[in-house]
């Protein structure tokens, strides 16, 4: 699905179509109501059903009131089970990545913003990560290299991040951690686990080797009031004094 689709236009397109099939389907039942009360007044006022023409008319005119609702409520279920699955996959473009499927930075500002004015700030440790030698790839095999090996990362990352916190792809080439309740040792622990994971892939030789580069704070140690600040100072770190996974 491409992503132009998930725009206020599209959706109001389709809920327009689901509007105006169920203000058809409306008008319809009522006129066909109105007509059977109309032809078979008379049988209906005596809730009888003889074998003249009128109560004929009446039998076949339920029979195709209650087909019409039938089909009716087949069709209903189908327009709602072809809304909900684009629902879902609006849900996955607006919130996931689409190349890897971790959290994209829409989720991740959510998330961020989560902790703020929360007795949860405090503890929070954030790591950013960024695949050091990403632009060499796209340049020297190109950009779908390059996406291959994000996606290598990001299948490790999800797999060992996922027991220590949240994980999600900020960016580009940025890529994140936050561990609540986080000390040093939470910290260490997640590191080597990561570190391990990306020695085994290396040392298989099936794809570009991985070399990472990552930042990490603490705000039991920074103090910082605000969740913008921590994320701030840690790009900082990246950038001015990274250290690479080894």
């Amino acid at each position: 699905m491409k992503e132009e689709f998930y725009t206020r236009g599209k959706r109001t397109n389709i809920y327009s179509a689901i509007f105006m099939y169920k203000s058809v389907t409306l008008c319809v039942l009522c006129v066909s109501a109105a007509l059977l009360t109309f032809y078979c007044r008379t049988d209906l006022l005596k809730f009888s059903v003889s074998e003249n023409k009128t109560s004929q008319r009446l039998l076949l005119s339920v029979l195709i009131f209650v087909l019409m609702v039938f089909i009716s409520v087949v069709i209903d279920f189908y327009i709602l089970k072809k809304t909900a699955n684009i629902g879902y996959k609006l849900n996955r473009l607006a919130y996931l990545d689409r190349l890897t499927g971790l959290p994209n930075r829409f989720s991740c500002d959510l998330l961020f913003e989560s902790f703020n004015g929360s007795d949860r700030l405090p503890g929070v440790g954030f790591i950013v990560m960024k695949i050091n030698n990403l632009p060499s790839v796209n340049k020297s095999s190109g950009h779908d290299n390059g996406n291959n090996l994000i996606s290598e990362f990001c299948y490790i990352l999800e797999d060992v991040g996922e027991k220590y916190g949240y994980v999600g792809r900020n960016g580009g080439n940025e890529f994140i951690i936050l561990i609540e309740d986080c000390s040093e040792t939470d910290c260490d622990m997640f590191l080597s686990d990561l570190t391990k994971r990306i020695r085994g892939y290396n040392e298989m030789a099936v794809g570009t080797p991985l070399e990472i580069a990552y930042a990490g704070v603490l705000n039991s140690k920074e103090k910082k009031p605000v969740m913008s600040e921590l994320i701030s100072f840690a790009y900082k770190k990246l950038k001015d004094a990274s250290q690479i996974l080894s």
